[in-house]
Protein backbone atom coordinates (compact mmCIF):
# COMPACT_ATOMS: atom_id res chain seq x y z
CA UNK A 1 0.00 0.00 0.00
CA UNK A 2 1.50 3.83 -0.56
CA UNK A 3 2.49 4.99 2.62
CA UNK A 4 0.08 8.15 1.87
CA UNK A 5 -2.75 6.31 1.15
CA UNK A 6 -1.78 4.72 4.32
CA UNK A 7 -1.34 7.69 6.13
CA UNK A 8 -4.99 9.39 4.97
CA UNK A 9 -7.15 6.30 5.79
CA UNK A 10 -5.64 6.57 9.44
CA UNK A 11 -6.57 10.23 9.27
CA UNK A 12 -10.22 9.86 8.23
CA UNK A 13 -10.29 6.85 10.09
CA UNK A 14 -9.30 9.57 13.68
CA UNK A 15 -11.77 12.26 12.07
CA UNK A 16 -14.61 9.81 12.25
CA UNK A 17 -13.41 8.17 15.56
CA UNK A 18 -13.56 12.35 16.32
CA UNK A 19 -17.22 12.88 15.05
CA UNK A 20 -18.54 9.63 16.77
CA UNK A 21 -17.15 10.78 20.60
CA UNK A 22 -18.68 14.54 19.95
CA UNK A 23 -21.85 13.73 17.97
CA UNK A 24 -24.70 11.60 17.09
CA UNK A 25 -25.01 10.15 13.63
CA UNK A 26 -27.93 10.93 11.65
CA UNK A 27 -29.17 9.09 8.61
CA UNK A 28 -29.76 11.04 5.55
CA UNK A 29 -32.01 10.08 2.87
CA UNK A 30 -29.07 9.49 0.57
CA UNK A 31 -27.87 6.34 -1.73
CA UNK A 32 -24.20 6.90 -2.95
CA UNK A 33 -21.85 4.59 -3.75
CA UNK A 34 -19.10 5.96 -1.41
CA UNK A 35 -19.21 6.60 2.45
CA UNK A 36 -20.87 9.35 4.04
CA UNK A 37 -20.97 10.22 7.47
CA UNK A 38 -23.07 13.02 9.29
CA UNK A 39 -23.30 13.59 13.03
CA UNK A 40 -24.68 16.44 15.26
CA UNK A 41 -24.70 17.68 18.79
CA UNK A 42 -25.20 20.34 21.30
CA UNK A 43 -22.06 21.70 19.94
CA UNK A 44 -23.04 21.59 16.12
CA UNK A 45 -25.18 21.53 13.83
CA UNK A 46 -23.81 19.23 11.29
CA UNK A 47 -20.75 17.40 10.57
CA UNK A 48 -20.21 15.69 7.31
CA UNK A 49 -16.93 13.20 6.50
CA UNK A 50 -17.20 11.74 3.22
CA UNK A 51 -14.56 9.88 2.04
CA UNK A 52 -14.04 8.54 -1.75
CA UNK A 53 -11.20 5.58 -2.68
CA UNK A 54 -10.61 5.29 -5.91
CA UNK A 55 -7.19 3.53 -4.87
CA UNK A 56 -8.21 0.86 -7.02
CA UNK A 57 -9.65 2.40 -9.82
CA UNK A 58 -8.08 6.00 -10.40
CA UNK A 59 -5.62 5.44 -7.96
CA UNK A 60 -7.21 8.64 -5.88
CA UNK A 61 -8.43 9.05 -2.32
CA UNK A 62 -10.45 11.86 -1.36
CA UNK A 63 -11.73 13.13 1.97
CA UNK A 64 -14.12 16.10 2.81
CA UNK A 65 -15.08 17.65 6.63
CA UNK A 66 -17.20 20.23 7.05
CA UNK A 67 -18.74 21.50 10.27
CA UNK A 68 -21.35 23.86 10.84
CA UNK A 69 -22.58 25.58 14.14
CA UNK A 70 -25.90 25.49 15.18
CA UNK A 71 -27.49 28.52 13.49
CA UNK A 72 -27.75 30.74 16.72
CA UNK A 73 -24.09 29.83 17.07
CA UNK A 74 -22.13 33.13 15.77
CA UNK A 75 -19.16 31.06 15.45
CA UNK A 76 -16.57 29.87 12.08
CA UNK A 77 -17.66 26.96 9.51
CA UNK A 78 -14.89 24.49 9.45
CA UNK A 79 -13.81 22.76 6.41
CA UNK A 80 -10.52 20.48 5.10
CA UNK A 81 -10.46 18.77 2.09
CA UNK A 82 -7.96 16.70 0.29
CA UNK A 83 -6.90 14.72 -2.86
CA UNK A 84 -4.11 12.33 -3.23
CA UNK A 85 -2.74 9.85 -5.58
CA UNK A 86 -0.21 7.13 -4.47
CA UNK A 87 2.68 9.00 -4.87
CA UNK A 88 1.53 12.95 -3.52
CA UNK A 89 -0.86 14.99 -2.12
CA UNK A 90 -2.27 17.14 -5.13
CA UNK A 91 -4.66 19.55 -3.04
CA UNK A 92 -5.39 19.89 0.44
CA UNK A 93 -7.36 23.07 1.38
CA UNK A 94 -8.02 23.93 5.49
CA UNK A 95 -10.18 27.33 6.83
CA UNK A 96 -11.89 28.16 9.70
CA UNK A 97 -14.62 30.07 7.14
CA UNK A 98 -16.41 33.40 8.67
CA UNK A 99 -20.10 32.40 9.66
CA UNK A 100 -22.47 35.23 11.87
CA UNK A 101 -19.87 36.85 13.25
CA UNK A 102 -16.72 37.65 10.63
CA UNK A 103 -14.48 39.09 13.72
CA UNK A 104 -15.09 35.88 15.92
CA UNK A 105 -12.12 34.82 18.57
CA UNK A 106 -11.81 31.82 16.98
CA UNK A 107 -10.95 33.36 13.85
CA UNK A 108 -7.98 35.06 15.11
CA UNK A 109 -7.30 31.68 17.07
CA UNK A 110 -6.45 30.07 13.29
CA UNK A 111 -5.09 33.35 12.05
CA UNK A 112 -2.31 32.68 14.83
CA UNK A 113 -2.15 29.12 14.63
CA UNK A 114 -1.41 28.92 10.56
CA UNK A 115 0.40 32.23 10.34
CA UNK A 116 3.95 31.59 8.87
CA UNK A 117 2.89 27.70 7.39
CA UNK A 118 5.34 28.01 4.37
CA UNK A 119 3.65 25.00 2.93
CA UNK A 120 0.76 26.59 2.32
CA UNK A 121 0.81 28.31 -1.23
CA UNK A 122 -1.32 31.98 -1.87
CA UNK A 123 -3.62 31.74 -5.01
CA UNK A 124 -5.82 34.24 -6.51
CA UNK A 125 -9.41 32.81 -5.75
CA UNK A 126 -12.13 32.94 -7.50
CA UNK A 127 -14.99 34.96 -7.07
CA UNK A 128 -17.28 32.42 -5.25
CA UNK A 129 -14.38 31.47 -2.97
CA UNK A 130 -13.38 35.03 -2.07
CA UNK A 131 -17.37 34.97 -1.02
CA UNK A 132 -16.56 33.00 1.62
CA UNK A 133 -13.39 32.04 2.36
CA UNK A 134 -10.82 33.77 5.56
CA UNK A 135 -7.99 35.09 4.17
CA UNK A 136 -6.04 32.30 6.35
CA UNK A 137 -7.40 29.91 3.99
CA UNK A 138 -4.49 27.26 3.95
CA UNK A 139 -3.78 25.77 0.86
CA UNK A 140 -1.24 23.37 -0.88
CA UNK A 141 -0.32 21.22 -3.63
CA UNK A 142 2.57 18.61 -4.74
CA UNK A 143 2.59 17.42 -0.68
CA UNK A 144 5.31 13.94 -1.76
CA UNK A 145 7.17 13.34 1.42
CA UNK A 146 5.61 12.17 4.60
CA UNK A 147 7.12 14.92 6.52
CA UNK A 148 4.95 17.56 4.97
CA UNK A 149 1.70 15.37 5.03
CA UNK A 150 2.21 14.80 8.60
CA UNK A 151 2.33 18.41 8.99
CA UNK A 152 -1.03 18.93 7.22
CA UNK A 153 -2.97 16.05 8.97
CA UNK A 154 -1.30 17.82 12.34
CA UNK A 155 -2.89 21.04 11.68
CA UNK A 156 -6.06 19.13 10.79
CA UNK A 157 -6.21 17.67 14.01
CA UNK A 158 -4.72 20.28 16.36
CA UNK A 159 -7.65 22.62 14.60
CA UNK A 160 -10.26 20.33 14.86
CA UNK A 161 -9.78 19.53 18.70
CA UNK A 162 -9.62 23.61 19.23
CA UNK A 163 -13.04 23.77 17.04
CA UNK A 164 -14.90 20.99 18.81
CA UNK A 165 -13.81 22.56 22.65
CA UNK A 166 -14.70 25.84 21.24
CA UNK A 167 -18.42 25.75 19.13
CA UNK A 168 -21.34 25.66 21.09
CA UNK A 169 -21.53 29.23 22.66
CA UNK A 170 -24.92 30.49 21.76
CA UNK A 171 -26.30 33.75 21.56
CA UNK A 172 -29.37 35.35 20.00
CA UNK A 173 -28.31 35.44 16.30
CA UNK A 174 -29.35 33.88 13.68
CA UNK A 175 -26.85 32.51 11.30
CA UNK A 176 -29.65 31.31 8.68
CA UNK A 177 -28.44 33.17 5.96
CA UNK A 178 -25.07 32.99 6.27
CA UNK A 179 -24.21 29.67 6.46
CA UNK A 180 -27.00 29.44 3.47
CA UNK A 181 -24.66 32.00 1.91
CA UNK A 182 -21.45 29.52 2.77
CA UNK A 183 -23.20 26.75 1.01
CA UNK A 184 -24.47 28.57 -2.31
CA UNK A 185 -21.03 29.85 -3.09
CA UNK A 186 -19.24 26.24 -2.12
CA UNK A 187 -21.70 24.96 -4.52
CA UNK A 188 -20.61 27.13 -7.09
CA UNK A 189 -16.54 25.64 -7.31
CA UNK A 190 -16.70 23.84 -10.77
CA UNK A 191 -13.82 21.43 -9.47
CA UNK A 192 -16.24 19.28 -7.09
CA UNK A 193 -18.01 18.23 -10.17
CA UNK A 194 -15.28 17.51 -12.67
CA UNK A 195 -13.21 15.33 -10.06
CA UNK A 196 -16.18 13.03 -9.02
CA UNK A 197 -17.57 13.31 -12.62
CA UNK A 198 -13.47 12.28 -13.55
CA UNK A 199 -14.01 9.21 -10.54
CA UNK A 200 -16.79 7.75 -12.90
CA UNK A 201 -19.82 8.70 -11.09
CA UNK A 202 -22.89 10.51 -13.55
CA UNK A 203 -23.15 13.87 -13.49
CA UNK A 204 -27.13 13.31 -11.84
CA UNK A 205 -25.44 11.36 -9.45
CA UNK A 206 -22.64 14.33 -8.60
CA UNK A 207 -25.17 16.98 -8.38
CA UNK A 208 -27.76 15.38 -6.27
CA UNK A 209 -24.63 14.40 -3.28
CA UNK A 210 -23.61 17.99 -4.24
CA UNK A 211 -26.67 20.32 -3.25
CA UNK A 212 -28.64 17.17 -0.70
CA UNK A 213 -25.06 15.85 1.40
CA UNK A 214 -22.41 18.34 0.62
CA UNK A 215 -23.35 21.85 1.42
CA UNK A 216 -27.36 21.68 1.72
CA UNK A 217 -29.18 24.16 2.87
CA UNK A 218 -30.56 24.97 6.15
CA UNK A 219 -33.78 23.66 6.40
Amino acid sequence: MSMIFDRLIRASDNFLDVLARKGIPVEEDHDFDWPNYVFRSGLFRRAHLDVVDARDTKKLYMMHLCIFPHTNDPGPIYGFDLIAGPNKVTGAFHDFSPGYDKQHYMLDWFHDRVDGIEWSKKRELPQWAKNIFSGNMIAAGNINTMEELDEVLSLANQTLSYYLDNIGAMSDIDSTDAQNWYCHNQRQNPHTPKVMESLGFDSETVQNFITSCLFPDVQ
